[in-house]
């Protein structure tokens, strides 16, 4: 089964579209949950957001985030891009990668070692920036192409 053409089907021969549309709503949704955590880590408050709804709302929007986000790189490891250069190219490859490895040891922080949860705000804002250099290496690419 041809992939790339199975992608380019499903998203109307739009794969390219749909991918700048989903990385923007990875990156929005990672905007919020560093808002949701600087609430429930009382660093910032919301009107009508306690930390307990900061607390499943952040959860809830990390599961969304997370879950688009692995669609958009295996659809990313296995279509076409668009316009490139070789160093945005290069840059979008480190980061995408950097994304997952921070992503583990976010989830490592979480289940695996106890005493880790005083480095959860660092790996959060390093996710978020790292979703910001993404973006940048290829929507605002795109955008800015067209």
């Amino acid at each position: 089964m041809d992939l790339v053409k199975f992608l380019n089907d499903v998203t109307g021969g739009h794969l390219l579209a749909w991918k700048v549309v989903a990385a923007t709503i990875v990156f929005l949704l990672a905007g919020l949950q560093v808002a949701m955590a600087a609430s429930f880590w009382q660093q910032a408050s919301f009107a009508g957001v306690t930390p307990v709804v900061a607390a499943r709302v952040h959860r809830v929007s990390g599961r969304a985030a997370l879950l688009l986000a692995i669609v958009v790189g295996l659809a990313c490891l296995v279509g076409p891009a668009g316009p490139i250069s070789p160093t945005r190219v290069l840059l979008h490859s480190v980061f995408g990668g950097l994304l997952f490895a921070i992503l583990a040891v976010k989830f490592a922080l979480l289940k695996v070692l106890p005493s880790g949860g005083r480095y959860l705000p660092v790996a959060g804002i390093a996710l978020f920036l790292t979703f910001g250099a993404i973006w940048a290496t290829s929507v605002a690419d795109y955008v800015s192409v067209r």
